[in-house]
């Protein structure tokens, strides 16, 4: 909620005044690189209090420890194979390799000199947002739960997957399935820093794919 609140508030105030539509915001670079970056502190303010009155240290409750280098290993194999196998599906069924949303993000990005504000929110506070909250924060309380292991991996990854709203049910399901491999590799790892830094990565190589794509047909 905090999360969504400080995002809502970003745009509110900055661009509220301007006469332009909802999508439009919703596709501009600006408006969503400052968002996303202005609501990690108050996502991460909350789940350390949270997680001090329960009496655990913040590190300790979210596993934010460096994984074991074989896992290390494995997470960069997973990506590496399910990546090329994402583009392709998208390929072979006629979808485009990139979304739209993210073809204008870059787009915007560009004419606004904000490509950099974009890198950051993208590769740095996204997967560091997210990941606390779902392989961090949310993984821990439910692997405790009644619903296991399993469940602590399926309902992260579906609640994220839902989260992502600005993209068609064929790309929901590519996200899902990165969700359902995060949550695996958090739980054998027994680490939210692995899927944070492969999640980085994995949107470190989007970005580049977009850019290579945007500014080829340009």
């Amino acid at each position: 909620m905090a999360w969504l609140a400080v995002q809502a508030l970003v745009i509110v105030v900055l661009f509220a005044p301007m006469s332009v539509s909802v999508e439009t915001f919703a596709s501009h670079a600006l408006p969503v690189s400052l968002a996303a970056i202005a609501s990690v502190p108050a996502e991460l303010a909350v789940i350390w209090l949270a997680v001090r009155l329960r009496g655990w240290r913040f590190a300790d409750y979210l596993a934010l420890v460096w994984p074991d280098r074989r896992f290390l290993i494995l997470g960069l194999f997973c990506i590496a194979v399910l990546l090329p196998l994402i583009d392709l599906s998208s390929y072979l069924s006629g979808q485009s390799i990139v979304p739209d949303f993210m073809r204008d993000l870059y787009r915007t990005a560009r004419r606004s000199n904000t490509i950099w504000l974009l890198a950051i929110a993208v590769i740095v506070a996204a997967p560091l947002a997210e990941e606390l909250v779902f392989r961090g924060f949310m993984f821990r309380g439910l692997l405790s739960a009644r619903v296991g292991a399993w469940g602590a991996i399926l309902i992260p990854s579906t609640i994220w997957t839902g989260m992502h709203i600005q993209y068609s049910p064929f790309y929901l399901m590519q996200i899902l399935a990165l969700g359902l491999l995060f949550g695996w590799l958090r739980w054998r790892s027994g680490s939210t820093a692995l899927p944070l830094v492969l999640h980085a990565i994995v949107n470190l190589g989007s970005l580049i794919e977009v850019a290579f794509i945007v500014e080829g047909l340009s």
